[in-house]
């Protein structure tokens, strides 16, 4: 094989140019053949065409009617060959109005398309031998004939034709419309006679349908549909009356006899708003204008309570009129006023009348009475002197903190029917017990606190019925023994669950809720909300153990000696020794178990069972020791903890430890002994909602 050379060069070689003549040399095309070419095209398009259109068929209403077709089309008899998209359409026939639409031409073989055009009005050449006819088409006014009445709406319609003094002309009329002119000769027929008219006295001005016709006596037309008669003369009333006389006769009506006007009586009085009576009939109060019969002397008395009644009489003449005025005079009483404070202000119908106390002299009829001071509640009453006595009224007003809590209710009552007494304790105790007391634990350790916020607490502990309200709960039984007796107090119950009950209470009385949830737990405390609440530790300690001559107790009973003489409370007794391991020697009080919430004597403060038959939950989170930076007044207990305080003895405890006012015990979780009572805050002024 030879060997590759890239340096081998190309050598050139001499070019000849075709022969002009032999490069124009081609086959040639006859005309005959170019035309069968384009219709070959021509017949293969229309091919393509009609394999890709489809048919459309339109049905219109005239059948008459111009089909017009915005874009490629064929038409072969009824049938419109048009592919497949959007086309816009015109049909048009003569008297009718033209459609345009645009039409969608789908996939499918044959297609129906209706068309219905709209028909053009008619018009009505109306004549008559009459001018100014009214004329109305189905009781809607159309037009004044004779004339032509335009745009008619094709179809047969109702036509009236009226005019004054003739009868009404009614006729259904088919209006062929396609914009043709229809042409109706009307006549209408007279609607009146003849009627004479005469009147005592003579020369009254005769009115007929509010047209004056002339002095009495007089003959003039009447419609036999009827016309409005009405004459009028000086010094006589006006006479109205509605007269018909049947059309083309003649009648003559009754004489008339007109009656003498009447006078005009005004009555006015200072003050205004005296009733009147005239003649002893009431007519009503002052000032007032009355039409009354001349010629006669009337009785007139003008009444208003704190006035002497006042007496005028009065003789009226025909369409003249007799003004009476009437100054009252008042009828006096006098009320001696005592106020305290000795510079309270005193208001009499909202009109200053001094300051202290004084003798108010009054009309004898209702007044407005207040008396007030800045920074004390005003007083405001009704009075009504007595002119006869004098009378004495001692008003002392109250400040607004006074009043505030005078207008507050000494109880209130839940959603579920439990009564909380109002308590304003305002004073300082010891919370905890002494080191020596016997029996004392290490969590009871004494500091000094205070109570100033009013609040609300419940008389009794909350029952099982009362929660079921709520909730399904079952509060069980032990060694056989219910537990979950409707009016036993609702026990193996979280703290949580006590205190949503609490919130839930809230809601049913709209009221701020206490307790805020997170999670549907409760994640912190409202301490301006006023809706419902467990007790704080100090105020369940103080309407415990603080007897209402401010002494701490040591027990629930009247001495401090242990075990308790007689029996007090539901106790650890002998009824319950088969299943408690402690029981109070000699102590029966006849129930083993819970018993029905308000059982046993209140405390001196009318509370029940705040020692005995179960422990109660109370809001603070326990702590052995006083939490460090917590408030001596209103304590509101621990920020956080784990458990919370129970306070109180219950059924199932009998020891000195446990039944001393000073207990405490914590958890967190539900016990067959442990259930709560419910509180709530004073809705006082600045508390927040």
């Amino acid at each position: 094989m030879p060997e590759n050379n890239n340096n081998q060069r190309l050598s050139a070689t001499d070019f000849t140019p075709m022969d002009s003549e032999a490069g124009k040399r081609q086959l040639p095309l006859s005309p005959g053949l170019i035309a069968l070419l384009v219709l070959a095209t021509m017949a293969l398009a229309i091919m393509l065409y009609l394999f890709a259109a489809r048919a459309v068929i339109f049905q219109s209403d005239p059948d008459n009617a111009q089909i017009d077709i915005d874009g490629l089309s064929f038409n072969i008899g009824d049938n419109y060959l048009l592919l497949t998209g959007d086309y816009r359409i015109t049909a048009s026939a003569p008297g009718y109005y033209p459609l345009t639409q645009t039409i969608s031409v789908s996939d499918q073989a044959t297609q129906d398309l209706k068309l219905q055009l709209q028909p053009l009005p008619g018009n009505l050449n109306v004549s008559s031998d009459l001018s100014d006819i009214s004329a109305s088409i189905d009781g809607q006014p159309a037009a004044m004939v004779p004339g032509i009445i335009e745009g008619i709406s094709r179809g047969a319609h109702q036509f009236e034709f009226s005019k004054y003094r003739y009868f009404p002309l009614q006729q259904e009329i088919d209006i062929a419309g396609l914009g043709t002119t229809q042409s109706i000769d009307i006549t209408l027929l007279p609607a009146w006679g003849q009627m004479q008219f005469s009147s005592e006295p003579v020369g009254a001005d005769l009115y007929i349908d509010g047209r004056l016709i002339g002095k009495t006596p007089l003959t003039t037309e009447v419609l036999e549909t009827g016309s409005d008669l009405r004459l009028q003369l000086s010094g006589y009333k006006t006479f109205e009356q509605q007269v018909s006389v049947k059309a083309g006769t003649s009648a003559d009506h009754p004489p008339i006899k007109l009656i003498v006007s009447d006078g005009k009586l005004k009555i006015n009085s200072s003050p205004t708003g005296a009733n009147i009576t005239i003649d002893n009939q009431f007519k009503g109060t002052t000032p007032i204008e009355l039409s009354m019969a001349p010629f006669k002397k009337y009785r007139i008395e003008l009444f208003l309570e704190g006035y002497l009644k006042a007496t005028r009489s009065a003789r009226l003449e025909p369409e003249a009129s007799t003004d009476i005025a009437v100054a009252l005079r008042p009828n006096i009483g006098n009320i001696q006023l005592t106020v305290s404070p000795a510079d309270a202000q005193i208001l009499v119908d909202n009109r200053l009348q001094g300051i202290g106390s004084r003798t108010l002299s009054l009309n004898a009829k209702p007044h407005t009475l207040t008396v007030q001071k800045p920074g004390y509640q005003p007083k405001s009453l009704t009075v009504t002197p007595r002119p006869d006595h004098e009378q004495a009224l001692s008003i002392k007003l109250l400040t607004i903190e006074q009043a505030y809590w005078a207008s507050r209710p000494p109880t209130v009552t839940s959603p579920v029917g439990t009564t909380l007494k109002l308590f304003r304790p305002d004073q300082t105790f010891t919370l905890g017990a002494p080191r020596r007391q016997p029996g004392r634990r290490a969590n009871e350790a004494e500091r000094n606190v205070g109570l100033q916020r009013p609040f609300y607490l419940a008389s009794k502990e909350i029952s099982n019925v009362q929660f079921r309200r709520w909730q399904e709960h079952s509060s069980g039984a032990i060694k056989g023994r219910s537990l979950d007796m409707n009016n036993q107090p609702a026990v193996k119950l979280s703290w949580e669950q006590a205190a949503l009950f609490c919130n839930w209470l809230s809601r049913q009385e709209g009221l701020p809720l206490f307790y805020q949830i997170a999670d549907g737990i409760v994640s912190g405390f409202n301490w301006d909300a006023h809706g419902y609440r467990l007790p704080t530790e100090t105020e369940w300690a103080w309407a415990a153990k603080i007897d209402n001559k401010g002494k701490a107790r040591v027990f629930p009973w009247a001495n401090d000696l242990y075990p308790p003489q007689q029996v007090t409370d539901n106790y650890a007794d002998q009824s319950a020794s088969r299943f408690l391991s402690f029981t109070l020697a000699n102590y029966n009080d006849g129930f083993p178990v819970a018993t029905d919430i308000g059982s046993f004597k209140p405390n001196s403060k009318g509370l029940y069972n705040m020692s005995g038959n179960v422990s109660e939950w109370v809001n603070d989170y326990y702590d052995v020791r006083p939490h460090r930076g917590e408030p001596k007044i209103d304590p509101k207990g621990p920020a956080t903890g784990s458990r919370h305080v129970i306070r109180g003895a219950s059924w199932a405890l009998g020891s000195r430890t446990e039944l001393r006012l000073s207990y405490r015990d914590a958890g967190a979780d539900g016990r067959l002994d442990v259930g709560f009572r419910i509180a709530r805050y004073v809705d006082r002024p600045g508390a927040k909602p």
